[in-house]
């Protein structure tokens, strides 16, 4: 028996399989879409934190450059930016190539530290199913 809306027609629709079977192709779209609205959602938010997790870790670094007072990170980042600024457009174009290098290095150690966590979104994505 199949649930009917208040104009008397079937809320899903049915389709003849193959096999005589019926498939309920509306209710497995929706589960689709949500399926993989959930999984995009979960993975959006891995990639988030990995991306914060590595822009920590630049923070970090200049912190121990600065022997972790805020004056001393302060100062490096400044000394960082006064020869970025003083520099020609070609060392320049080196050094934003080789920090895109250390900063996609950074990332991917911390992807890979990080790894089992996208695998348990990608593989079971929501517990088992009810009804």
């Amino acid at each position: 028996m199949t649930a009917t809306n208040e104009f008397g027609f079937d809320s899903d629709w049915h389709v003849a399989s193959g096999r005589g079977r019926a498939v309920r192709w509306q209710g497995d779209l929706r589960r689709a879409i949500a399926d993989t609205s959930y999984i995009a959602l979960r993975f959006s938010g891995w990639l988030a934190m990995t991306t914060l997790a590595a822009l920590g870790v630049t923070v970090l670094f200049f912190l121990m450059l600065g022997n972790f007072t805020p004056l001393g990170f302060f100062s490096q980042v400044a000394n960082l930016g006064s020869h970025f600024v003083a520099a020609d457009a070609a060392r320049r174009a080196t050094f934003v190539g080789e920090l895109r290098i250390v900063a996609l290095l950074i990332f991917g150690v911390i992807a890979l530290l990080r790894w089992q966590l996208l695998f348990a979104i990608l593989v079971s994505s929501k517990g088992p199913r009810h009804g």
